[in-house]
């Protein structure tokens, strides 16, 4: 059986709100609106036309509630004993985060109110925030001999009762949330250890824990220690672990298997804050990278992804693809690195460009501030050595990373030669050599293009046959039996002739100005 809460996030994750431009017509064709529809069959009257304009104004939400959402309201509702014909007069209950909603009536039942009211729930923040208990009491609310502080205590029943202490707050000074938060941190201190610092940063970054009922929390922390086997110094590092939802959590578990590869259970462990984010999410990322053929690798070395939005994954993922430099760091381990910190990525790449700084690399795309500031103030432009060997090798089918770095560092400009000239260096040499031969001649990749082409066009109809005017230098050579390999040393050859063989070669005239199209992503990302 699937609980009623389970109902919640499987109607909430099934159907996406629309929130496309709606129809000014929306509220006054009733056929077509699900709240309006509703409204005719519980009243038995069409909502009164003089109202809809009023209705546009002041609950605007109500045109993105779908029939599916409205039943699942109505159904949170129903728990708190709250009729059809009262969400017909309080249409602002149907607009509330079906979530909220369903924690904000749990929270008032756990405090002991007699009756919970459509108001209480529209106006949780004032009931729990600026209502002292003595106001409650004198409105009905909670029975005039309550104790709130033994009641939530009563919640906690595996908490001893010789550990468990009454602060006595006063009704007529003290309100819902103050008492609950008192509570909820002394049980944390006895269950955890934590300290009244600890508690303050979990209220002050996790603001679902202040509005989580106890009975949630307590399941959660559940979950975590002993389905999960998080370690208790985990738990108190990761605030979200403790305000985490339970039935999201179970969701998540009971559905999805594996992310990266990697059994779910050991995903939470190596990113907690993947609780945060709803199981349906996670298999639609999931998918996603999928689509981008995003290998699992990649995805291991940034689960963080998997926190995101799937919207806003693929929307990154669709503005990076067209970037040259994403296109050439596309096949680097650690590429989802750009779409997590896509707006850092994007403005640091316009100060590339401004810096006329032709050697960008992904450690200086995400790497922090001091480290990229110190990159920009630095003479010269270097790239990161790794990022070179991970392009050489994925690209030319190549697999020993330390063997290419140790011959790349005979070359004592090797990193000072920018990314996307390897790469368009890699892609005009495999047009007519294949991925060995390149790679035994990998220094060649550092070298303008330009001067590669024109030598190996040189040497290829050279290579042909007799050709009326030959170099001086290859007079005695048989041009015919020149293999691929003896080709691109001969380019290389020749390139560095004219530079005494210095290494000077790589150096060319180009000003690094990046394509238009950068900086208008930029201005959009602004």
């Amino acid at each position: 059986m699937i609980s009623k809460k389970c109902v919640i996030y499987f109607a909430k994750t099934s159907s996406r709100l629309v929130t496309s431009n709606i129809d000014k017509r929306y509220y006054s064709q009733s056929n077509d609106v699900p709240f309006l529809k509703f409204y005719k069959n519980i009243m038995g009257e069409s909502f009164p036309e003089k109202k809809l304009e009023e209705l546009k104004k002041t609950e605007p939400n109500l045109s993105k509630i779908t029939s599916d959402s409205l039943k699942t309201s109505l159904g949170v509702l129903k728990k708190f004993d709250i009729t059809p014909e009262e969400a017909c007069h309080n249409p602002h209950l149907l607009c509330i985060n079906i979530i909220s909603l369903d924690n904000y009536g749990e929270i008032l039942k756990e405090c002991g109110f007699i009756k919970i009211l459509p108001i209480h729930l529209i106006r949780y923040n004032t009931t729990v925030k600026s209502r002292t208990i003595s106001h409650l009491k004198k409105e009905g609310l909670i029975r005039e001999v309550a104790n709130l502080e033994e009641t939530l205590l009563d919640i906690f029943q595996e908490w001893p009762i010789n550990e468990k202490s009454l602060k006595k707050f006063s009704d007529s000074t003290t309100n819902i949330l103050t008492i609950r938060m008192s509570v909820l941190e002394r049980y944390l201190q006895w269950r955890l250890s934590i300290t009244s610092d600890d508690f303050a940063k979990y209220c002050k970054h996790y603001l679902p824990l202040k509005h989580r009922p106890m009975n949630d929390i307590r399941q959660s922390l559940e979950l975590a220690e002993n389905v999960i086997k998080l370690d208790r110094n985990c738990i108190i590092r990761n605030g979200c672990i403790i305000s985490s939802d339970p039935v999201n959590t179970k969701l998540i578990l009971d559905n999805v298997e594996s992310l990266a590869g990697i059994d779910i259970k050991e995903a939470i462990k190596m990113v907690p804050a993947l609780l945060k984010n709803n199981y349906k999410a996670l298999l639609d990322i999931k998918d996603l990278l999928k689509e981008y053929q995003i290998s699992e690798d990649a995805q291991r070395r940034c689960l963080r992804v998997y926190c995101m939005n799937p919207d806003s994954v693929r929307e990154r993922l669709e503005d990076l693809g067209g970037m040259k430099e994403y296109k050439i760091l596309s096949s680097n381990p650690r590429i989802l690195s750009m779409v997590v910190h896509q707006k850092k990525v994007l403005h640091r790449l316009l100060k590339f460009q401004s810096a006329k700084k032709q050697c960008f690399s992904l450690n200086s795309l995400i790497s922090s501030r001091n480290i990229f500031n110190s990159y920009m103030t630095s003479f010269g432009s270097k790239v990161c050595s790794r990022d070179i060997a991970i392009l050489i090798l994925t690209t030319l089918n190549g697999t020993n990373q330390k063997l290419l770095i140790n011959d790349l560092r005979r070359h004592k400009y090797w990193l000072h030669t920018a990314l996307n000239v390897i790469y368009e260096n890699i892609c005009m040499l495999k047009r007519d050599f294949n991925d060995k031969v390149i790679l035994e001649n990998c220094h060649l990749l550092l070298y303008p293009g330009s001067e590669i082409a024109k030598h190996i066009d040189s040497f290829q109809k050279m290579r042909k046959g007799p050709t009326e005017k030959t170099t001086d230098n290859y007079n005695n050579l048989n041009y015919t039996k020149l293999s691929d390999s003896q080709v691109l040393s001969l380019v290389l050859y020749e390139i560095e002739r004219n530079y005494h063989f210095s290494g000077d070669g790589i150096w060319t005239n180009q000003d690094g100005l990046r394509e238009q199209s950068l900086n208008k992503k930029i201005q959009i990302h602004k």
